[in-house]
């Protein structure tokens, strides 16, 4: 019984993933977001060629992602899947046959982690190379430092896919608005503070991750890199969980 749910699970997310993986090439938002994070890439360019480079500049631009572009990103492609379907209440009859509600969470949340995925980690790595191409030596040199950055760059990633999902089964009608609210409240506001409030907020974490500088003060606390990379992980799970059990509650709801 165990193994027909799983298989089913499965074949009813990958259905979803197709669907909406279809739908975002077709659609104008994935390129937006590409271009997005093609720019940390041009700007690093032109800052070479006018005489800056090495992992300073790495670290600069770094910022920009983990402090923008990779809580905006992926929140605005993942805030709407859920809430999407929640709103028109379309949901129920995508399958002719009952399929696990769950699966429509994952199915469309794996749609948009992947290319997110894909093109934030080349975006990153991109910029890196560009930064170190003065000095050939800098490549060896800060190669680790790429591989945090790049780690950072996943785990964040599918954390803040996790939480716009979950925003998104919460504010059905203007489900961005409201994951921007909480990234400018929570990630900008907090993430930046130099008070131990700011360990709430996964930026901080994911730039500790990175080995990116943080901000300083006589309660900050020194956090292992472990602890950080858990945090996110932990934070997006807990979201795409609460968003399963939303469209799984949704499903008795019926039509209104």
């Amino acid at each position: 019984m165990s193994a027909q749910s799983a298989v089913s699970m499965g074949a009813a997310a990958g259905i979803y993933r197709e669907l909406a993986w279809t739908r975002m090439k077709r659609g104008r938002l994935l390129w937006v977001c590409a271009s997005l994070l093609a720019l940390p890439v041009v700007g690093t360019a032109l800052l070479v060629i006018f005489g800056h480079w090495g992992r300073t500049l790495f670290d600069e631009v770094a910022e920009i992602y983990f402090r923008f572009l990779l809580p905006f990103v992926p929140a605005l492609l993942a805030s709407p899947i859920v809430s999407e379907e929640l709103d028109q209440k379309t949901f129920t009859f995508v399958f002719a046959r009952p399929a696990p509600r769950s699966a429509l969470v994952l199915g469309k949340l794996a749609a948009v982690v992947g290319p997110t995925l894909g093109m934030a980690v080349t975006s990153v790595a991109l910029t890196w190379a560009l930064a170190m191409i003065r000095f050939p030596q800098d490549y060896a040199e800060t190669a680790g430092h790429l591989v945090r950055a790049e780690i950072a760059t996943v785990v964040g990633v599918f954390a803040y896919a996790g939480i716009a999902t979950l925003f998104g089964s919460w504010f059905v009608r203007h489900p961005f608005v409201a994951v921007l609210g909480y990234l400018l409240l929570v990630e900008a506001g907090l993430g930046s503070a130099p008070i131990v409030l700011n360990l709430l907020a996964m930026s901080w974490h994911l730039r500790n991750l990175a080995q990116l500088a943080l901000p300083t003060g006589s309660l900050t606390l020194d956090v292992p890199a472990l602890v950080s990379a858990a945090v996110p992980l932990v934070l997006g799970s807990v979201g795409i969980g609460l968003a399963c059990m939303s469209v799984a509650d949704a499903e008795y709801h019926g039509k209104d």
